[in-house]
């Protein structure tokens, strides 16, 4: 091949040099070329490590019998479908490893989730999973940790525990999104209006929120759920509300960590723009 006859051909030291950055550039390029293939490839591999996992742990409903995975947000339901967003905005190699180093944290998150599952502390206790997954994102102050299995949030000052929520988040079919975000936006009041039209099973009326936190774009908040008396483990899927169940209490939110008006208030008074969120 070409390589091989220019070695072969290198008679002086500009000889060398000239063919060694000939054998650098190929390997970058080969770099770049394996860089791209994976972040194609670790998105699907997600999904179906996600599902297999969900498959096998999977939580029995009793109010409406059915079985229900735990995971939903590390499939292309959840962070997945963002992932391949991402990829597909991916023009230099340095953007195809950056979704490559987004699809890797987010492994981390599942097999943090994972071992969450298997935890018997009680929810208003520090998590070994917590703490790890703090190291790992190298992020200080004030901290929110949202576990999925567990339905609660635990808030987290200078590496100290300070407060404790149960939540409830996104069904199977829009599942809260897993990762490490940080404050997008904060509204106090606010007002939701429904992206769905009249008709869908998603659609919701207008409706006044008291404590709106983005952690992620496309309608992804902190917010209070005053319609909501119930929350905790098992409210992601269909259930009984203690106020009464209706259309819109009786399951998991859209993708939106909801919580009691009073807590949510409380989080609003100790949080700021430069607040870390982990949810996994």
């Amino acid at each position: 091949n070409a390589d091989q006859a220019q070695m072969n051909k290198a008679r002086t030291i500009q000889d060398f040099l000239a063919f060694s950055a000939r054998i650098d550039a190929d390997m970058a390029s080969m770099h770049d070329d394996l860089v791209q293939g994976a972040s194609t490839y670790l998105i699907g591999e997600l999904d179906r490590e996600a599902k297999a996992w969900g498959q096998a742990h999977l939580y029995h409903d009793k109010f409406d019998g059915n079985n229900y995975i735990l995971d939903a947000g590390y499939t292309t339901d959840g962070i997945g479908y963002w992932l391949n967003r991402e990829l597909g905005w991916a023009y230099t190699p340095q953007d195809f490893q950056s979704v490559v180093d987004d699809e890797n944290d987010e492994f981390f998150n599942l097999k943090m989730m994972e071992a969450d599952y298997h935890d018997k502390t009680p929810y208003n206790q520090p998590h070994a999973t917590d703490k790890q997954l703090i190291n790992h994102y190298h992020v200080s102050g004030t901290v929110i940790v949202v576990s999925m299995v567990e339905q609660a949030m635990r808030f987290y000052q200078n590496g100290k525990l300070v407060n404790s929520f149960y939540v409830t988040l996104g069904r199977v079919e829009r599942p809260v999104l897993p990762g490490h975000w940080t404050v997008q936006d904060r509204k106090s009041p606010d007002l939701f209006k429904s992206s769905d039209p009249p008709g869908s099973p998603y659609w919701y009326p207008d409706t006044p929120i008291h404590y709106a936190i983005l952690y992620h774009w496309g309608g992804f908040f902190i917010h209070d759920a005053w319609w909501r008396a119930t929350f905790g483990p098992g409210t992601q899927f269909p259930h009984e509300d203690a106020a009464g169940t209706d259309s819109f209490n009786g399951s998991g939110s859209h993708g939106c960590i909801n919580m009691q008006e009073d807590q949510a208030g409380w989080v609003w008074d100790h949080t700021d723009w430069n607040t870390q969120i982990l949810v996994y």
